[in-house]
């Protein structure tokens, strides 16, 4: 796929503080700090100078005062900042750490108030896991340099991100957005983030962002083929570390475990909205209808926003003979996540009960169309090796579910796969490549990368229902 230049960097590498991109999109994250529990806790000027500048020994002294002086031409040029900038960069790329810091303690001492050696240090600093420090000194330099804003509320995001401030890194990147909207590293970065909280539901609104930049990865678009819950293969991965109760509820819901999921759930004393409705969709799922009925009872309108909660209203409803509602529930949950293929089946289900059959069997082929989706995606999700007949198919399948800028994300995966096995020429993968990229400018001029509601709801008149 294209990679676009953006605002955004990596945290791999040293950039230049006019500009936050040109980032490859596999974000390599740095190394582990190798530094020791002695580091010094501030690189300050004064103790690069107090250790450059120690006085020496008596016997070194008697020794040089026999030596004779060497002249100025004998020394080495002592390196300027710019230099000493580059090498520490090349450093931190080749995974020197002990180097790079050094270097850029030198810079330091000559130039503390460059604002590159500056975002030199803390970037140091943050690749040797002192992130406090690291975000400190950059969000310091923001206010003496403007201009280096929107790098530093990036670059301390993902730094907060990895110390655990993750509500703190997702204002600075909706700082970024409100200011790039389009920065695709940043949407990458924040719905990656959401999907290890569980939050899959805002994240897939970032990701069919991605899809629209013609900027997305498998891996996400894995996650938009199953909305409520990751494929088992995905969670085993190390960008997939699972972040707080809703994060790991989403984990044991990718493996089928509901009874898990629901004594997580009950164990949190302070449930959030979004937990809530997961809750609710487990007693669903395991048919305890007394105990859906009390959360019924007890849930506040702040889980609507969530499909989880209407797929616990139909079943509620279904399991009171009220199909009707039923109908009128799951509509309401397929319109949130067009994914899940559980609910198209329960809403069929509850239209044959009411005597709807043509709506139910246009329903039912839909859950069914949904389901190859799913299982294609699972499949890939769990094996290394490519088919592209069944990424063609999987196109095909987004094609036909009104979900175009998914698809198009799908043939730019299987033109990469195709050129890195080499039976495409270049000239063949470039002439695809616009093509594929022409026909996502088409859909997204026409405002039709989405499907419509009547289409989502497969032309069913859930008003008329009764």
């Amino acid at each position: 796929m294209r990679h676009h230049q953006s605002i955004v960097v990596s945290a791999c590498l040293i950039l230049s503080i006019a500009v936050w991109g040109g980032c490859d999109n596999k974000h390599a994250s740095p190394k582990p700090s190798q530094a020791s529990p002695t580091d010094a806790a501030d690189p300050s000027v004064a103790d690069t100078a107090s250790a450059d500048t120690a006085p020496a020994s008596s016997n070194q002294a008697t020794r040089n005062s026999a030596e004779p002086m060497a002249s100025a031409a004998d020394q080495p040029p002592t390196p300027d900042p710019a230099t000493l900038h580059h090498r520490a960069m090349l450093a931190l790329q080749a995974g020197q750490d002990e180097e790079a810091f050094q270097l850029a303690r030198q810079a330091m001492r000559l130039a503390p108030d460059d604002p590159q050696v500056v975002f030199l240090m803390a970037m140091v600093l943050g690749n040797r896991k002192r992130f406090p420090e690291a975000i400190k000194m950059l969000d310091e330099l923001a206010t003496t340099t403007p201009d280096v804003r929107l790098p530093v509320l990036g670059q301390t995001a993902e730094w907060m991100v990895r110390f655990g401030h993750y509500s703190q890194a997702e204002r600075r990147y909706r700082r970024l957005l409100d200011e790039v909207p389009d920065a695709a590293l940043v949407h990458r970065n924040l719905s990656r983030l959401m999907l290890r909280q569980g939050r899959r539901i805002e994240a897939a609104e970032h990701l069919i962002v991605l899809c629209s930049l013609g900027d997305i990865m498998e891996d996400e678009l894995r996650a938009l083929l199953s909305i409520s819950h990751p494929f088992p293969g995905d969670v085993t991965k190390d960008s997939f570390d699972p972040i707080g109760t809703l994060g790991w509820a989403r984990v044991e819901l990718s493996g089928d475990q509901w009874a898990s999921v629901r004594s997580r759930l009950e164990a949190s004393q302070v449930r959030s909205a979004s937990e809530d409705a997961l809750l609710g969709r487990a007693y669903a799922q395991l048919n305890d209808g007394e105990a859906l009925g009390n959360w019924i009872a007890d849930s506040s309108d702040a889980v609507d926003r969530y499909p989880d909660a209407w797929l616990a209203r139909g079943v509620a409803a279904s399991l009171q003979g009220d199909h009707a509602a039923a109908v009128k529930a799951l509509a309401e949950c397929v319109l949130r996540d067009q994914t899940d293929h559980h609910a198209y089946a329960l809403m069929s289900q509850s239209l044959r009960e009411l005597g709807a059959v043509d709506e139910a069997e246009a329903v039912s082929r839909r859950a069914e169309t949904i389901r190859k989706t799913t299982t294609i995606g699972a499949a890939m999700a769990s094996q290394e090796t490519r088919d592209t007949a069944v990424m063609s198919q999987l196109a095909e399948l987004l094609q036909q579910l009104h979900r175009p800028l998914e698809a198009l994300g799908w043939r730019g995966v299987q033109l990469a796969y195709a050129g890195e096995a080499g039976t495409l020429t270049p000239a063949d993968a470039q002439r695809i490549l616009g093509e594929i990229e022409d026909e996502r400018g088409q859909w997204l001029k026409a405002d039709r990368g989405q499907a419509t509601r009547p289409f989502v709801l497969c032309d069913v008149d859930v008003d008329a229902i009764e």
